[in-house]
């Protein structure tokens, strides 16, 4: 209880900024607020994420004390934080190397989170090693205890969220030192077929990605492996694994000659539309596979072209993937080693640059990566044994030193804390008085949406974009109505809003959140979002025409493995809440539950695809959207305009159609995020550059 009584107390506001020590300006201000804990925090990297449900995010860390910490933007206990990570009931708390995972196992809004317990450090807490499930109000919702394997149990490993059995709820996949790839279900059950038995210690964190689309989750992880059966290879073997038919199958696996210590990052770094995973190694057979960077086909297991690539020291650092020269393409990955230097790339192996920082010996962390110097290219943020640094990414100069603390192995986050801003938070050591400290700066926002923001890309630790590629560039501006700026799609009622992203993500503007493609391990392609009439749900359309339910909302069919004249292109509630239309391009309409059919244009002959519709609120009938911005009515619906009438000297593609509340009207979404109404539809305004849109996708109404 020490660690904990001691971290509340000493969580104390900063008001003098600590100084700039780089050759380029005071990018990060601050520390704002800096907490210390009683015992040190080796290799927990801080976790941002929104746990309490309030907008508002809160910073999530362990520690070596066995106590799993909950703070808010100010650096404060969140109610019922922190927690004592007991993997047994009645054991003493155990040490936690790992970094907590968030994500909504339950898919009924509230998140849970995930830690793993266990450590090779002799100082730190010692109980028996294995995952604690947690509440968002700090209760245990399950537990696992590791089997021990050779007398090892620890889990250092940092769990990943993704649905890897398929049954639409997720589960979340880890690695232990008791020799074995783990994956439990949202109850903290070993799914059939896992434990994977792989030789010798895990130290890596997964990858999940669906690489094969069939709704299940691959797992990507590296591993250690010693001389001796049963595999008898000495150094690492990185593994693709996948859930199949009640068991687990090795669809391949890549044997190097040192150790797998380093985890990977996921993204299309080539640009070939073909994903591929990154990842370092370690150092324990001084082989000199160890000083490299390595990058896999996803599908494969191949070389990508141009890789390995030799670093001269040892890459325990995990890499990171985004767009440091800034061409709109996150492509480069950036790595550490272990001889102090700081390396980027790019996608065909081509070194960018390479950096010393200006004091520290080793780079063990790992870097994340945002646009901080605000020149549209991301930057680098990377600590070490000396300090947290600011790199430009452009060409790796050092900008700015902060924190003149040991980082360890632990990486810095980056995120928006509401009304305060954007904020850095960074986790050392403090070696003279034993402690761990961490640090909050003032961050200007970020000119785009960050590629990789913090430890794992994300807080369901997937290590992954899931489409591997930016968003389209923003076409033409308008040259009249300039009450409709470009910006982010936003279709705004008195209650709020969701917004939908291209890999199925959501955003939620003043209502809840019930769940997303990537919070329960789907990586396909979203191209619809429809809510309940209630306000409580929403149902969620994939490119590959299958329908996912979310919150109240409930699946009624879809057209998913059903021939098709022309692909669905999107998905309209019924006013009841209890059916739905799905659109096709060529007009065609499908009917599920108490959707009725009203007529199409699939028997038309067409100047543009149909996109999109919407159906009067009375559900008497439906508005029909071509891309070229064109309507046709149906049913009691009546024409009110389009976008080929408003004046504009360079029309926006049309991308979504909504009805207003008394169906007299209705909204038109352009690409470019222009909002535009007709009939009794209001226009409520957009958002430019919000969380980084440059292409809108959606728009959805609350009720």
């Amino acid at each position: 209880m020490l660690g904990a009584l001691v971290a509340a107390a000493l969580s104390v506001p900063v008001t003098a900024p600590a100084g700039a020590k780089g050759t380029g300006g005071n990018y990060l201000k601050g520390p704002v607020w800096a907490r210390d804990a009683a015992d040190w925090n080796r290799t927990s990297s801080p976790t941002i994420a929104d746990v309490t449900g309030d907008g508002v995010p809160e910073i999530l860390f362990g520690s070596q004390d066995g106590w799993l910490q909950v703070v808010d933007a100010d650096g404060r206990n969140v109610s019922g934080w922190p927690q004592p990570v007991v993997v047994a009931p009645g054991a003493a708390a155990t040490a936690v190397d790992s970094s907590p995972t968030v994500g909504d196992l339950d898919r009924d809004g509230r998140p849970e989170i995930i830690v793993g317990a266990g450590t090779n450090w002799p100082r730190a807490n010692s109980g028996p090693g294995g995952v604690v499930v947690f509440r968002s109000n700090g209760s245990v919702k399950c537990r696992s205890r590791m089997a021990p394997y050779a007398g090892r149990d620890a889990v250092y490993s940092t769990p990943a969220v993704g649905d890897i059995n398929g049954d639409g709820y997720p589960d979340f996949a880890f690695g232990s030192f008791n020799h074995s790839v783990h994956a439990l279900d949202r109850n903290c059950n070993e799914l059939p077929g896992f434990p994977y038995f792989q030789d010798d210690t895990i130290w890596s964190s997964p990858v999940l990605y669906d690489v094969d689309g069939d709704n299940r989750a691959e797992v990507f992880i590296g591993c250690d492996s010693s001389a001796g059966p049963p595999v008898d290879w000495q150094g690492g073997i990185f593994r693709r694994l996948d859930w199949q038919n009640g068991g687990v199958v090795q669809v391949w696996q890549r044997a190097i000659g040192d150790t797998f210590y380093s985890s990977a990052a996921l993204g299309d770094i080539d640009g070939d539309g073909r994903l591929e995973v990154v990842t370092g190694a370690g150092n324990f057979f001084h082989h000199p596979d160890g000083r490299r960077v390595w990058a896999f086909h996803l599908d494969d297991g191949s070389n990508v072209p141009g890789w390995p690539q030799d670093t001269g020291g040892t890459t325990l650092s995990s890499p990171a993937i985004g767009d440091i020269d800034g061409d709109g393409k996150a492509r480069e990955v950036v790595i550490g080693n272990a001889d102090g230097n700081v390396y980027a790339f790019r996608g065909n192996g081509q070194r960018i640059w390479v950096t010393r920082p200006s004091t520290g010996t080793f780079v063990d962390p790992s870097p994340i990566i945002a646009d901080v110097i605000g020149d549209r290219a991301e930057d680098v943020i990377i600590g070490n044994d000396g300090a947290t640094f600011l790199l430009d990414g452009r060409n790796g100069h050092e900008v700015q030193r902060v924190g003149e603390l040991w980082s360890y192995e632990t990486s810095a986050a980056l995120g928006r804390f509401g009304a305060r801003g954007w904020r850095l938070i960074t986790a050392a050591i403090d070696t003279p008085h034993r402690l761990s400290r961490m640090e909050a700066y003032a961050v200007r926002a970020p000119s785009r949406t960050p590629s990789w923001p913090m430890w794992r890309k994300n807080a369901r630790h997937l290590g992954a974009r899931p489409s591997g590629r930016l968003a389209a560039p923003l076409p033409a501006g308008y040259c009249s109505r300039p009450s409709n700026p470009p910006g982010v799609p936003s279709a705004r009622s008195a209650r709020g809003y969701w917004v939908l992203g291209g890999d199925g993500g959501i955003f939620a503007f003043r209502t809840p959140f019930y769940g997303s493609l990537p919070g329960i391990g789907v990586s396909r392609r979203a191209i619809s979002l429809s809510s309940r009439p209630t306000g409580r749900g929403y149902w969620l359309l994939a490119d590959n025409a299958a329908v996912y339910a979310f919150g109240d909302a409930r699946s009624y069919g879809s057209m998913a493995g059903r021939p098709l004249n022309a692909p669905i292109r999107t998905l309209v509630a019924t006013p009841t809440g209890r059916g739905y239309w799905l659109l096709a391009a060529d007009g065609g309409i499908f009917s599920f539950g108490d959707a009725k059919f009203y007529g199409s244009t699939g028997n038309l002959r067409l100047a543009a695809p149909v996109i999109s519709m919407a159906v009067r609120p009375q559900g008497d009938g439906y508005w029909l959207l071509a891309a070229d911005g064109g309507i046709f009515s149906f049913g009691s619906a009546r024409f009110k305009g389009s976008l080929p009438g408003t004046g504009l000297c360079s029309t926006p593609r049309a991308v979504q159609i909504r009805a207003s509340a008394t169906g007299r009207g209705y909204w038109l979404l352009g690409a470019d995020g222009g909002i535009f109404s007709f009939g009794d539809a209001k226009f409520y305004g957009s958002q430019p550059g919000l969380y980084g849109f440059r292409s809108a996708l959606d728009m959805a109404i609350r009720p």
